[in-house]
């Protein structure tokens, strides 16, 4: 009998054994596994940076109508990405010009219309602002008649839509 019962035990050793071998395969397969599925989530997450016109914002400001009939007027403000130009003044040292600009719509359709021609607008701005010198656009002056200059011309270019007003958010010109 005590030969039964040491077989039996024997049995239910070598069964717990597998048992610990294929827990320890599992592990050795499913490990790694599940980190390589990890990592390859978070780096796409990480470097997947969604870029176009999903990158660009606006804001609805609805402001007061003045008088009895009127209604609420909207004003939307648009961001353009930020533009980085480098100009040269009159001896031919370059400097670098960066600004941030907004525009002013007055119907949030017209934003689709400004997204798909974003490119030619940058490409606009870009090309009229590197023929500058930071002389003429240094000051308030300048600031000014830049600003109006860039409105003509994105004006030009998103026609039928009409472009309020060009708002600078920032602006700099580094040596």
């Amino acid at each position: 009998m005590a030969n039964l019962d040491d077989d039996f035990d024997a049995d239910s050793d070598v069964e717990d054994g597998k048992k610990k071998i294929d827990r320890k395969k599992i592990l050795v397969f499913l490990l790694p596994a599940l980190i390589a599925i990890g990592l390859v989530v978070s780096f796409y997450s990480v470097f997947s940076k969604k870029t176009g016109p999903q990158s660009l914002s606006y804001a609805v400001v609805e402001r007061p109508a003045e008088g009895e009939n009127a209604e609420n007027k909207l004003t939307i403000l648009y961001d353009i990405p930020e533009i980085n130009v480098r100009i040269k003044d009159a001896a031919g040292t370059p400097q670098d010009v960066s600004f941030r600009l907004n525009l002013e719509l007055t119907r949030v359709e017209d934003v689709q219309i400004v997204e798909g021609l974003m490119p030619k607008i940058v490409d606009a701005v870009i090309a009229h602002t590197i023929e500058l010198t930071p002389d003429e656009i240094s000051g308030s002056n300048g600031l000014y008649w830049l600003k109006e200059e860039l409105l003509y011309r994105i004006n030009l270019i998103v026609s039928p839509v009409v472009v309020s007003n060009l708002n600078f958010k920032a602006f700099g010109i580094d040596k």
